[in-house]
């Protein structure tokens, strides 16, 4: 089974900078495929495909139904769709569900598929879409980040995945970026690394961090 990275990403679509300030802080020798999903209305999508391709030298693109995740290219869900990956193939069907989860969704079958190389990365925003997915991952044996809830704007999903126990690593997107690559370059694969492991960088922010841990 092909093992090069893929990263799957759940974020809000009213937080442009999270998404944003992970990427453009990715050394230029770290290359995985990047899978980004949010809660999109109608004819937002090709303004967030924009807005993002000015702030990664990556290309940036919608994802569209069988297409391969190639190294170094960014995949953008469409609008009230949801994505499933088939191998390497990003599978793009239309969200059937009141209830829209697209970070659960494809979290959970990027566990299926990926097992212990599955990486899943929760980001900036409101509700709790991605901690069921977090926990999948966790529990195939992948590795798992959440954004340190006091650098989010909107802080919910963070919460709730760190809430689940089942997340490694809680940092800024610019210090996820630097785990993700100091993690490629280890001898150890980076799935199993996050046995519980709480990450923040800014020592101020620790304390708070603790609790939130405490509280998984």
């Amino acid at each position: 089974m092909d093992t090069s990275p893929i990263v799957a990403v759940a974020s809000s679509a009213d937080d442009l900078e999270a998404v944003s300030e992970l990427l453009s802080a990715l050394p230029a020798d770290y290359s995985a495929a990047f899978i980004v999903v949010q809660h999109l209305t109608s004819g937002r999508e090709r303004l967030l495909a924009e807005a993002l391709g000015k702030r990664t030298i990556l290309p940036v693109m919608l994802a569209h139904d069988g297409v391969a995740a190639e190294q170094d290219h960014v995949y953008l869900i469409p609008a009230n769709n949801t994505l499933t990956m088939t191998g390497r193939r990003i599978r793009v069907t239309p969200n059937a569900s009141k209830l829209h989860h697209p970070g659960d969704i494809l979290f959970t079958s990027l566990a299926k598929e990926r097992g212990a190389s599955a990486i899943g990365v929760v980001l900036s925003g409101g509700g709790s879409d991605g901690a069921l997915g977090i926990r999948a991952i966790r529990q195939g044996g992948g590795t798992t980040f959440a954004q340190y809830p006091g650098s989010a704007r909107f802080p919910s999903m963070p919460i709730c995945a760190i809430e689940t126990g089942c997340v490694g690593f809680v940092l800024r997107p610019n210090e996820i970026a630097r785990a993700l690559t100091r993690l490629s370059r280890d001898a150890a694969p980076l799935a199993g690394v996050a046995g519980s492991v709480l990450v923040i960088d800014d020592k101020r922010n620790s304390a708070e961090a603790m609790a939130l841990q405490m509280r998984s």
